[in-house]
């Protein structure tokens, strides 16, 4: 084995320990301080390496990782729910944004937008107790006139765009029924829609408005007077105009 051959190794595997290589180390001098030197450095790389790792450094570098593609999944739902919101295009939104002339045309956009990001509550079968869904209610400062309708499985005080709102889900029939309430605000009139499979109304009340969804139109009628009952009390309760 001459130097060339020595260096090449070395710098390929600083710890060769064949019978040709440590022959040619120890007859040559220039290629021993080359391979001490090696050594060297082989063992500074290992001290520079051998550090403690922080306790339960695998549990949070795993936390971290979820908690990143957490955020970054919610920020993808909230791009899709800002382009469902605007309901096609940048007419409904400017229309929205602008005058404001046709509150049913807002109020079915925003509200259908909303239900992807709850999607998970039209799945709920078990009724909840009155006294959480009149909480839901007084966190947006409602008082209900009446009981509750008893098939509510989800309640939760949501923005819907920049309205304030209750929003609920019903079982009826197998099917839900969601119902958003929006507080303070009362549109112009009654009104139906349907939009993206989606059947509903859109129903002012005493203080608000409420807007009722559900796959099945036949399923809203039914939910309207309930709430109609609960929130403005027992003698709204009876057909609508």
């Amino acid at each position: 084995m001459d130097c060339l051959e020595f260096r090449r190794q070395l710098g390929a595997e600083p710890g060769r320990r064949d019978a040709a290589f440590l022959a040619h180390r120890d007859a040559c001098p220039a290629c021993a301080a080359a391979w001490t030197r090696a050594q060297q450095f082989e063992r500074r790389l290992a001290d520079a390496l051998a550090v403690t790792p922080p306790p339960r450094l695998a549990e949070r570098m795993l936390l971290a990782q979820a908690t990143g593609e957490r955020l970054a999944r919610r920020k993808y739902l909230q791009r899709g729910l800002a382009l469902a919101a605007s309901a096609g295009g940048a007419f409904v939104l400017g229309r929205f944004l602008g005058t404001r002339d046709d509150d049913s045309e807002s109020l079915r956009a925003l509200a259908v937008a909303h239900l992807p990001g709850e999607a998970f509550a039209l799945g709920l079968k078990q009724p909840i107790a009155v006294s959480a869904i009149e909480q839901g209610f007084l966190n947006r400062g409602i008082r209900l006139a009446a009981s509750p309708p008893p098939d509510v499985t989800y309640v939760h005080d949501c923005p819907v765009g920049p309205y304030r709102t209750v929003h609920l889900v019903m079982q009826r029939g197998g099917l839900p029924v969601t119902v958003i309430y929006v507080v303070g605000h009362r549109n112009r009139a009654h009104d139906r829609f349907e939009r993206a499979g989606w059947h509903g109304t859109v129903v002012p009340l005493r203080a608000g408005t409420l807007v009722a969804m559900a796959a099945n139109p036949e399923l809203l009628a039914g939910a309207v007077r309930d709430w109609r009952r609960s929130l403005d009390g027992p003698a709204a309760g009876g057909p609508l105009a």
